[in-house]
């Protein structure tokens, strides 16, 4: 408690408002003042200055006006250990009267969730662009080892217009299309590849068992038909036991289902301990829509809107990549038009969190990708792909402008763009 009234008292005395903003400091930090601490707060708000000793005084009379020695740093690093000691022993003993009650699972969701809220309590760190040009250093990394910052989708087309593909320290991206589109089957394609470069990968799969993950996985991986593997047909035995034997020298694919999870509540917490779990590279999730929010009650928008909140905040934390499925909603994309993130369906605030958002439609068997977001940029928006949806086998078909210009390597290179 002393040392919130040192601060207070530093507060009052220096006029230095910036010892709050720099080091992200709250009321939560003054359990004993917190009064005080929100008139300091609010008449800064209102007049851009903290309140002098005498328009603080006629508030709180009784307030205990101490000189003040320690220095600034002291009293910061003061508050944070006083606040975090105050925050685990309540956290400490929410958690153990849980599992005292038998309630096991709730107390691992406290304890995920409230280490999620320690960790954000953290000082204000700026760069100086103008002193730090430490970014020179990455940039000379790409130029070296590109793999290390874009990782491919499989659609070279893809990966081209939106500079290499996935950013593997930064992306939230996120996969619409009306129901039975195939956004599961292109988030799968997107997954076949990050195997292919020896990442461990995550798919959280809301609807579909594990088999029916693996079998898609299967042939996009093989090209043996689906049907085929899907409906037991014997003549591609053979075949697909050895493509299954010389599966041993690629890494992990780690599926996660609803059913595998206890009390069948799935969240953004269940989803951080799944990639810390596994240790995982990249995640799938399929889809937003299919997750449980950690707001017991709201609105549907309300709690899209704090799922995407929370897997954004995910991705930030652990430094890799998600790929999320997010429905369409209703409103049609008109032909040849670039979509936009309005057509998401349930929040706004998909679109705002993700970093790229790539809409999806067909006709028969031709594929149009719509790339509605891109946080660096598309040289194109429009993409289209003839598809063999029994093989797994993508093949471009470049427009117009582009037709002189592919004929050789279309002719060619047909095998080359199958996926």
């Amino acid at each position: 408690m002393i040392t919130q009234l040192q601060a207070l008292n530093w507060l009052l005395s220096s006029h230095d408002y910036s010892f709050i903003l720099e080091n992200n400091i709250d009321s939560d930090y003054f359990p004993n003042y917190k009064k005080e601490f929100v008139f300091i707060k609010k008449h800064y708000a209102q007049y851009g200055q903290v309140p002098d000793q005498a328009t603080f005084l006629k508030q709180f009379p009784d307030f205990e006006i101490i000189q003040v020695n320690e220095s600034k740093d002291y009293l910061v690093n003061e508050l944070y250990r006083e606040h975090n000691e105050s925050f685990l022993i309540s956290t400490f003993n929410k958690i153990k009267n849980l599992v005292i009650a038998g309630k096991t699972d709730d107390a691992m969701n406290l304890f995920s969730a409230n280490a999620n809220v320690a960790a954000s309590k953290r000082y204000m760190d700026a760069v100086d662009l103008l002193k730090d040009t430490s970014r020179y250093d990455s940039y000379l990394d790409k130029c070296s080892d590109f793999s290390k910052y874009y990782l491919p989708t499989g659609f070279r087309e893809l990966d081209d217009s939106l500079g290499g593909g996935i950013d593997r320290q930064n992306a939230y991206f996120v996969i619409s299309a009306r129901a039975g589109i195939g956004k599961t089957l292109i988030m799968v394609k997107f997954a076949v590849e990050a195997v292919n470069r020896g990442l461990k990968v995550g798919f959280y799969e809301g609807e579909m068992t594990a088999d029916k993950i693996g079998y898609r996985f299967d042939t996009l991986m093989s090209h043996i038909s689906n049907s085929a593997i899907m409906h037991g047909n014997i003549s591609v035995a053979n075949d697909y036991k050895a493509y299954l034997d010389n599966l041993g020298n690629k890494k992990h694919l780690y599926v996660l289902t609803r059913d595998m999870v206890p009390e069948d509540r799935v969240t953004v917490h269940t989803l951080e301990a799944f990639v810390d779990k596994y240790d995982l590279d990249i995640l799938f999730v399929d889809q937003i829509s299919l997750l449980d929010s950690d707001l017991r009650s709201g609105k549907s928008y309300e709690q899209v809107a704090d799922i995407s909140k929370g897997l954004k905040n995910l991705q930030a934390r652990r430094n890799i990549p998600i790929v999320v499925a997010s429905q369409q909603n209703r409103s049609a994309i008109e032909e040849g038009k670039v979509a936009g993130t309005e057509n998401l369906a349930l929040s706004d605030r998909v679109g705002q969190d993700a970093s790229e958002v790539l809409f999806i439609s067909k006709n028969d068997n031709i594929m149009t990708f719509n790339i509605a977001k891109a946080r660096d940029g598309a040289k194109k928006y429009i993409l289209k792909y003839q598809v063999d949806f029994d093989k797994g086998r993508f093949y471009y078909l470049p427009d117009e402008d582009e037709e002189a210009v592919e004929q050789q390597e279309t002719i060619t290179g047909y095998g080359e763009n199958a996926f």
